[in-house]
């Protein structure tokens, strides 16, 4: 029941000269680009992959053996040859050298495919990542046991959520929750059922996501699981800012900051508490957030989302100069932006075009947002995006300049506030 094809899907051909595309996407790309150290370093990816795959549907005869071994021992050759300095080329090599020849697959194999599957995520190649993470789970086969299914389902759902393959990223969370319940892993079964909510967030139906955070938060509190918690607050953050809930949100997004004691956790809540205190008004103590988040050792697209708010920040506060190096250091990551993201950085951009009085490129960019958005079905986005042209054609500015709420002067907000400074101050220490 609990098998890699449940997650993946049905084995493909390693005679399909597609399998693998993304490598080689990636190859193309920084061919264009003149990056040419990039650009070996994706080829180098695409032939390892296929030489897991190759190993993976290996049959016994003679000449599929020898094949085997020449394919073996050119890929080799061709990793030996990438940059030594690369982080990429050590996972590369570690592969390598765990795809046996005449031996059985071993735990090497599948452990260092799912270490290099993070290394991609971590550096916002998500189609690589999941294919890499398919080799993985592939190369485990019947060896795959309950806790690494689990895993193997948590990763992917995110992956494709953040795809925004909606479908197949709620198949994934739910037969990882369902697993999680069986052998009795409390804190990964709440992180299925809070991915399923984050699917039906990503969808707009945002009953159904507060419904799963609320759970969640509920379930893990009276299980005395802080971490659980803090990610049900989190995920409640989230619900009750896209609601327009300010101050609830607020404090959903302080619990979570305080409970959690994983630091990718804590960075991601604090990007979102940042967002609450921009919008009302509290814009030192959300620059403040959004530097801590932006130098951390997070996540690549973490780190960018961070990015991108604090250039929505600047143009809020009207500093031109501050809003330009944001956008500069976002325009390096665009490649490796989600769809979600990728909306979410043209919408960002129009809207701050806009409040500079360039009409036409705020609706040059929005315009892009909202094709991206129809492309993947990302509703939420959709209307909102939508709406915001539907604004600027009428010669509205929905987001005026330096909003000041009476929320950032309550006692409550001033806590929040002297609680980030005095641990950005920890942090310089």
């Amino acid at each position: 029941m609990y098998t890699p094809q449940r997650l993946f899907g049905e084995v493909r051909s390693s005679s399909d000269i597609l399998t693998h595309e993304p490598f080689l996407e990636r190859a193309r790309v920084q061919r264009e680009q003149a990056e040419d150290g990039s650009a070996r370093l994706a080829l180098g990816a695409y032939v390892v992959a296929r030489l897991v795959d190759k190993l993976l549907t290996l049959t016994t005869d003679t000449a599929g053996r020898e094949g085997f071994r020449w394919q073996l021992e050119a890929v080799r050759r061709h990793v030996s040859d990438l940059p030594a300095d690369a982080p990429e080329t050590a996972h590369l090599a570690g592969v390598v050298a765990a795809v046996p020849f005449e031996n059985p697959v071993g735990p090497s194999l599948w452990k260092s495919l799912a270490a290099y599957a993070y290394f991609l995520e971590n550096d916002g190649r998500l189609e690589e990542a999941l294919e890499t993470l398919g080799l993985a789970a592939r190369a485990q086969g019947t060896e795959t046991t309950l806790p690494d299914f689990v895993q193997y389902g948590l990763a992917a759902g995110r992956l494709n959520r953040e795809l925004a393959r909606w479908d197949v990223a709620m198949t994934c969370y739910d037969a990882s929750e369902q697993a999680a319940l069986q052998m009795g892993d409390l804190i990964a079964a709440c992180r299925g059922h809070l991915g399923r909510g984050a699917v039906h967030r990503g969808q707009g139906n945002f009953p159904l996501a507060r419904a799963a955070a609320e759970e969640v938060v509920r379930r893990a509190g009276e299980l005395q699981l802080p971490d659980a918690q803090a990610m049900g607050y989190a995920d409640l953050g989230v619900i009750c800012s896209l609601q327009g809930q300010k101050m609830e949100a607020l404090e959903a997004h302080y619990r979570a900051f305080r409970l959690s004691t994983d630091p990718l956790q804590q960075m991601r809540t604090l990007s979102d508490l940042a967002m609450g205190l921009c919008e009302i008004g509290a814009y030192d103590a959300a620059r403040l957030a959004f530097q801590i988040v932006i130098n951390s050792q997070s996540k690549l697209l973490v780190r960018v989302n961070a990015i991108l708010e604090l250039m929505d920040l600047e143009s809020t506060v009207d500093n031109r100069v501050a809003f330009e190096r944001c956008r500069a250091k976002a325009e390096e990551y665009r490649s490796r932006m989600s769809p979600s993201m990728t909306v979410d950085y043209h919408y960002k951009l129009g809207s701050g075009f806009a409040r500079f009085g360039q009409a036409s490129r705020a609706r040059a960019s929005l315009s892009e947002a909202l094709a991206v958005a129809e492309c993947h079905r990302l509703n939420a986005w959709y209307f909102k995006v939508e709406q915001t042209l539907a604004g600027l054609a009428a010669h509205r500015n929905e987001q005026p300049r330096h909003q000041s709420l009476d929320l950032s002067e309550t006692p409550a907000v001033r806590e929040m506030e002297l609680g980030l400074r005095e641990y950005a101050t920890a942090l310089a220490e």
